[in-house]
């Protein structure tokens, strides 16, 4: 088999028995092309054999393969993206928009990949920087989807204070505020009522969650923003949310900035499988 991916890791959905079989015939696909195969630990689990951390996967790997859903492949992007090591994601989940190919393509949609049958999609993603008076050092993390600012306080709202590029946008009364890049505008975003961003686009999203105004909407900022969070609220406790995949407690007088990170990551869909046509299926446009 020519190919140009000679190390391939694989990540597993965790708690996920069913797809053992299946990912021990992806091995055997992948080792008879004479291709080195390394798991992360909930692969090798599933299989009875050893595993890397997932931190330590796209260190080894040409190409990573995701068994799961898009939160399994959120957990290996920010490694990804930083090795530069290009993503092909299998739908083990539920919805899918990242994780775009249906299981019973596992085979066929690898054997493309690896072929180089495929479309590479390029993902922007987002720096969120936290800083204040009681760190002492900013707190940096990249994410592919969101950063999610909210209160944990039941029946209570938050007020936030948003600036772009040092100018003031509006305070926002509300639940919290998503900022996303888009490609994480069909995740929470979109269930909070923002606009679906096509990947091209070079944008940020900030969407309010349940603002108590109804003049608060979804603001479409450029990819070059800068955008500072100021929590104006100073009695609840509010929290941080990247990726769905950690949560940062936030202090009172905490700021934070937001802005493109210096890495993108690189998706692979075999096939010309278009991102309309993900949209298309996943949201089931235009069925009655």
């Amino acid at each position: 088999m020519t190919t140009p991916f000679r190390r391939v890791g694989i990540v597993a959905k965790p708690h996920n028995e069913n797809l053992a079989d299946e990912l021990r015939r992806l091995i055997n696909l992948l080792e008879s092309g004479g291709i080195s195969v390394t798991l992360d630990e909930e692969a090798g689990r599933l299989v009875a054999g050893s595993g890397v951390p997932r931190s330590e996967l796209a260190e080894v790997s040409d190409l990573i393969i995701v068994l799961g859903g898009d939160g399994t492949l959120l957990s290996i992007a920010t490694d990804a993206a930083r090795e530069d090591v290009p993503v092909f994601g299998v739908n083990y989940g539920g919805l899918g928009f990242m994780t775009a190919t249906p299981r019973d393509e596992l085979e066929s949609g690898t054997a493309a990949v690896l072929r180089g049958d495929y479309s590479e999609s390029t993902r922007q993603m987002l720096r969120a920087t936290v800083d204040g008076p009681e760190r002492s050092a900013p707190l940096a993390r990249d994410v592919l989807n969101d950063a999610v600012i909210n209160k944990t306080d039941l029946a209570r709202v938050v007020e936030l204070r948003a600036t772009v590029d040092g100018e003031m946008v509006s305070s926002f009364v509300a639940d919290g505020l998503i900022v996303c890049t888009t490609t994480g505008s069909t995740a929470y975003s979109l269930a909070a009522g923002g606009p679906i961003v096509t990947p091209e686009v070079d944008a940020i999203v900030l969407t309010p969650i349940s603002p108590h105004t109804l003049s608060n909407r979804p603001v479409v900022l450029p990819g070059t923003a800068s955008l500072e969070i100021e929590l104006v609220s100073q009695d609840l406790q509010i929290i941080l949310t990247l990726d769905g995949q950690e949560g940062i407690l936030l202090h009172a007088n905490d700021r934070v900035s937001m802005r493109r990170s210096p890495y993108s990551l690189r998706l692979l869909s075999p096939g010309e499988r278009s991102y309309f046509d993900v949209l298309r299926t996943k949201l089931r446009w235009g069925s009655r």
